[in-house]
């Protein structure tokens, strides 16, 4: 039994009007955009460890991560830093890391330390070439005994130094 010409071009035809009128285009989920602009990566509940020589240097913990050319933005950061001699954790509503040295946190923003030092403010800027963190705006600082309420908080984290306006709070004085 042999295929003519016409019977070949007849299913090909059928094939191709099956397609035509059977398949639905794929649909192309549209890329996320964030102020306008197209992230590189996004990333969506997420961990990231950053190691060096010595070992585990800081975490990164996120549920939104966009990462820009210029910057990497973060919904609900959680940031902890090991590298200095008292661990710290941030945690805030969303960040922003220039790429460089400087994250800018806005959103619920809580700074824990290892030796029980903590504060919290709506926004702060960490300088981690300096290693200093400025909370713009009121904050709440406790540390033991000591609670404190006032307005921008420069913190250095290498001299443990604190500086703020308008403050008030309940001291303990060391003799």
């Amino acid at each position: 039994m042999a295929i003519s010409a016409n019977h070949f071009f007849i299913g090909i035809a059928v094939i191709l009007a099956a397609i035509l009128f059977l398949f639905k285009p794929v649909e192309i989920k549209e890329q996320t955009k964030v102020r306008g602009e197209v992230p590189a990566l996004e990333l969506r509940t997420f961990t990231l460890y950053e190691l060096d020589i010595n070992g585990l240097k800081d975490v990164m913990i996120g549920q939104i991560g966009y990462r820009f050319k210029d910057r990497i933005e973060v919904k609900d950061i959680d940031y902890t830093d090991s590298t200095r001699s008292l661990q710290n954790n941030v945690l805030a509503d969303f960040g922003v890391y220039n790429g460089k040295d400087l994250i800018t946190l806005e959103g619920n923003v809580r700074y824990y330390r290892e030796d029980g030092m903590k504060f919290r403010s709506n926004k702060a800027v960490i300088d981690q070439k300096e290693e200093t963190i400025t909370a713009i705006g009121p904050f709440e600082m406790d540390k033991l005994a000591d609670n404190v309420v006032g307005d921008d908080l420069f913190y250095d984290m290498e001299k443990g130094l604190s500086k703020a306006n308008n403050v008030t709070g309940i001291f303990t004085l060391i003799e």
